[in-house]
This record gives structure tokens, sequence and C-alpha cells, in this order.
């Protein structure tokens, strides 16, 4: 396999499996989506999260509470995620709890659904 097809079958895989699984297109988030068949799957996240691919950003008191309701009615999660991330409890809210917590499940999603699918066709 040649590297131009290479790397069009990792950008388009990147595109398609975002697309269903985080319903955005990562490659719009890299900035040299031609070159990746130089980077491994962990050099797609980082510069994924460098550049806010990851980043949820739940606004309003109202959607934030079903978002936690839905996703973490004990916000144990959402508090450990924040607390990572250097937030204390005198400084979260509920948009923040939720935005957090979003952005950890659209990383996990990310290892789960995306990288096995990138990392078969990466190594091959």
């Amino acid at each position: 396999m040649d590297t131009m097809t290479k790397n069009e079958l990792i950008k388009n895989t990147l595109q398609d499996l975002s697309l269903e699984y985080l319903g955005e297109d990562a490659t719009e988030f890299i900035c040299s989506p031609d070159e990746l068949e130089d980077y491994d799957t962990y050099e797609i996240f980082d510069t994924l999260k460098d550049n806010g691919f990851f980043y949820v950003d739940i606004m309003y008191y109202s959607k934030a509470m079903d978002y936690l309701r839905d996703n973490d009615p004990s916000l144990c999660e959402s508090i450990e995620y924040a607390q990572e991330l250097g937030y204390s409890l005198e400084n979260i809210n509920s948009e923040t709890l939720a935005s957090v917590h979003a952005s950890r499940q659209k990383e996990d999603k990310f290892w789960e659904d995306v990288e096995p699918k990138l990392n078969e066709i990466i190594n091959n």
C-alpha cells in the first residue's frame, strides 16, 4: 500500500468513525490531515485534544442539569473529572460539571469506538 493510499484510508476512517460515534468530523481539527500516516493513535488523540475536538460546552443551567441527571446523577464522576483538571468545589457549577463530564465521555468514546479501528489501519 503506498503512502498516499494509506493516508487517505486513515483520514477517511477517522472522518467516518468520528462522525458516526462522536458526532463531529475530527479531521477538521487536524492541521495536516494529509500527513496522518506519520502519526500513531496517541498522537492523533493528543492533536485532537490540543485543538479542542473533545471539548464539549454545555451552556445554561437547565441543559446542564438535564445532562447531569441523565449521565451522572450522583455527580461523583463529574466532580472527580473536574478535580483532575484543577477545579475545586468553590469554582465549579452545573455547567462546568456537565461540560467536563461530556468532554471526558467524548474522549472515552474515541478510545472505545474510533481508536481500535484506526490503530488497525495505522499498524498494517
